[in-house]
């Protein structure tokens, strides 16, 4: 399987593999003047030191920066930290953490200011269990590199409010050659087994197979029916065998893509395909559009045909993906479609026909304005522009995120071709690490300001838009107090930044009750406390309000104090 199927179908294992790695390549870091901060805490087992045991300290976009090991004694003491906001938690495969916080899982979010040295950060752990079985098919042979699912459930056998997180070792919810699995490193509890896809999901691109039906410990297909696991601390629960039955029959689905001015095949274009599927629009209409998008990552022969193999009966559409594949995919023409449906239901599909047009091309210069600093100017040459196209209200099938990305060069100038018509939304280094601080305050084109959206008209290159970034070196801290009683455990408070309605950063409060937001462009902002209930049964205090706001003024290079208090005294009234 090709790299960019691997992508397509694995999004969540490969987030994971990342931080996998992120944490076993960490090194501390050179001690700079400015990176005095520490954090240090003791880390124990059933209430005796846990010894050797590897911490870890990540940043908000899970780039480890630091790392220590317990002592004989259980303790650690993690230096050289910058100020910032990181995350903090021990390393330990066949251990487990109590969950520090409902949304974020184990570990703990701590705000180090610079050079305080945070004390008292300590973690018990607890040994973890484990589950292992056995999945076979219809005719009890053993099925190989099949995907297993833990559904964390209550005593009612309903899915519990807070599930288990994905382990780093991804690779252990898989099966086999002989069909065996071993998860380790499970928190008690109780559990619903399962291996196999829902129904109508696509199978995995280029197979010849179909899908395994989900199927529950030991042979049910409704999750109501599934047998639940009961999991002891640090105990084994053997046996937990399960049966698919037999795969899903699959289809071939044939077709052309074809210059829809002259009509002659298009070769070298790449194409993809989705699952077609329909939603209300808040005008009560039915709206298609694709979910699930992959490719088969292979470009369309000399006379322009492509296949799709091992596909499954359901709706589905097919569409040019050129601007969508990696550079390096890419052999043929810069050329984009709409998506064209088809239904495969119990035999093959030919003769699909995809009319292709020229890729309409954005191009247009990044101004950074008031940086001189040579490190930020060094990040922001590594920035890339990135496009989203948002199919046209007039489409019959919406297309969610098709777009493109271009580098900035030397003089600031971008271009980015193979675009759709529709809705273009730009954004700057999105999902790149050193794109932290760098804000796009505004977009012109034509002297007219956008709000970092333009529309692409059939037929029209957009070029001459103009991009301004900033970058912020403002930071707001802050502190919230509570009064008047203790908050339920399954509460997260966040405080976040707006500005016209519109988030300008954020940052989660830890466990001393502090926060902070970096990277803040100069400016009147107004700073909203979040008083989020993760629990189903939570109990506030009557009358207490859940959120609160207060103005705030950013200055460069200057912190910023915020001070909220909650009072959990119980008012009268409703």
């Amino acid at each position: 399987m090709n790299h960019l199927t691997r992508f397509l179908a694995h999004v969540s294992i490969v987030t994971v593999t990342l931080l996998c790695q992120s944490f076993a390549n960490a090194q501390v870091p050179d001690v700079k003047t400015k990176d005095t901060g520490s954090i240090s805490g003791r880390v124990t087992v059933g209430g005796k030191p846990a010894p050797g045991i590897l911490v870890t300290v990540t940043t908000s976009n899970l780039r480890a920066v630091a790392q220590a090991t317990t002592d004989a004694e259980g303790n650690f003491r993690v230096n050289g930290l910058s100020a910032g906001q990181f995350q903090i938690m021990p390393f330990t495969p066949t251990y487990v953490l109590p969950p520090n916080n409902p949304m974020f899982g184990p570990g703990q979010t701590i705000n180090v200011s610079s050079g305080e040295a945070v004390e008292g950060v300590d973690f018990k752990i607890a040994r973890g269990g484990v589950i292992t079985g056995r999945v076979t098919d219809a005719d009890r042979r053993p099925v190989i590199e099949e995907r297993i699912t833990l559904l964390a459930v209550d005593e009612t056998g309903a899915p519990a409010r807070q599930q288990i997180f994905a382990s780093r070792n991804y690779q252990m919810y898989q099966t086999d050659d002989r069909g065996v699995y071993r998860i380790y490193g499970l928190p008690a509890g109780k559990y619903k087994v399962s291996a196999g896809q829902e129904p109508g999901r696509m199978a995995m691109v280029g197979a010849v197979t179909g899908n395994y039906p989900r199927t529950y410990y030991p042979d049910a297909t409704d999750p109501a029916k599934a047998s639940i696991v009961d999991l002891s601390e640090g105990g084994e629960a053997k046996n937990i065998d399960i049966n698919l039955g037999r795969r899903g029959t699959t289809y071939t689905v044939k077709g052309k893509i074809v210059d829809a001015d002259t009509g002659q095949p298009l070769p070298g274009v790449m194409y993809g395909y989705g699952v077609l599927q329909t939603r209300r629009t808040p005008q009560n209409q039915e709206q298609s559009y694709v979910a699930g998008m992959a490719s088969p990552a292979i470009p369309t022969n000399a006379q322009g045909e492509f296949r799709l193999d091992g596909i499954e009966p359901g709706r589905y559409a097919v569409f040019v993906w050129s601007s969508m594949a990696p550079a390096n995919l890419r052999t043929g023409p810069d050329v984009y479609s709409d998506p064209v449906p088809f239904e495969v239901v119990d035999s093959d599909v030919t003769n699909v026909e995809i009319k292709a047009r020229r890729g309409l091309r954005l191009s247009g210069v990044v101004v950074l304005e008031g940086v001189t600093d040579k490190d930020v100017l060094a990040r922001f040459s590594k920035l890339r522009v990135t496009v989203n196209v948002f199919s046209g209200a007039g489409s019959a099938i919406q297309m969610m995120g098709a777009g493109g990305a271009s580098a900035i060069n030397s003089d600031g100038s971008f271009q980015i071709g193979g675009l759709r018509p529709g809705r273009a939304q730009i954004n700057i280094g999105a999902f790149s690490p050193d794109s932290a601080g760098f804000i796009i305050s505004r977009i012109e084109h034509q002297g007219v300001g956008l709000n970092r959206e333009i529309e692409i008209q059939p037929g029209q290159d957009v070029s001459g838009v103009r991009v301004f970034v900033t970058y912020g070196t403002g930071v707001v801290r802050g502190q919230i107090k509570i009064e008047g009683g203790t908050l339920p455990s399954d509460i997260m408070l966040r405080v976040a930044l707006t500005r016209e309605g519109v988030t300008s950063g954020a940052g989660q409060v830890d466990s001393r009750g502090r926060f902070v937001i970096q990277h803040v462009v100069a400016g009147n902002y107004e700073a909203v406390l979040q008083i989020i209930s993760l629990g189903s049964q939570t109990a506030l205090p009557r009358g207490l309000p859940r959120m609160q706001r207060q103005p705030v003024i950013v200055a460069d290079n200057t912190e910023t104090e915020v001070t909220f208090t909650v009072d959990l005294t119980p008012k009268e009234g409703p």
